[in-house]
């Protein structure tokens, strides 16, 4: 169970249904989710919404700020980001009944477990300075 499912009220997760294990929230309920989220600093990685049906859930959308929103050692501003886009993504994608959304989120500890390049550290040494973690697409030294 994430850190974000553990802080939720039991009345947003009885809205619910489940995917796996994984929380489907109706769209009010995902909204308040994304601002329960923002209020203690749980960052909002990425959103699927779903249709409901007989025959179990299918995809309808998907939205992943971290294509566009990176990550910059300043986990609040990181939050803040993520959290405003993904609450701006949902008020695009209101679908209604039958549909609902599943969150992906990260506290700051479960972000900093996660397999992604900012875990690659890298240093390089300029001029006697450290650049670790720098990753670029042209040489840094000459």
């Amino acid at each position: 169970m994430s850190e974000l499912e553990r802080l939720l009220p039991d009345q947003l997760k009885n809205a619910a249904v489940f995917s796996g294990d994984e929380l489907v929230l109706p769209y009010t309920e995902a909204l308040s989710a994304v601002r329960i989220a923002t209020q203690h600093h749980i960052a909002i990685l990425g959103l699927e919404a779903l249709e409901v049906g007989k025959e179990g859930l299918l995809t309808v959308g998907l939205a992943d700020a971290s294509n566009y929103i990176t990550y910059t050692d300043n986990w609040v501003d990181y939050v803040t980001r993520m959290n405003a886009e993904a609450e701006h993504w949902l008020s695009g994608h209101r679908l209604g009944e039958n549909h609902g959304y599943i969150l992906t989120s990260a506290s700051e500890k479960e972000f900093g477990s996660l397999p992604h390049p900012r875990n690659d550290r890298r240093a390089l040494v300029c001029d006697g300075r450290s650049l670790t973690g720098i990753q670029a697409r042209v040489p840094l030294c000459d």
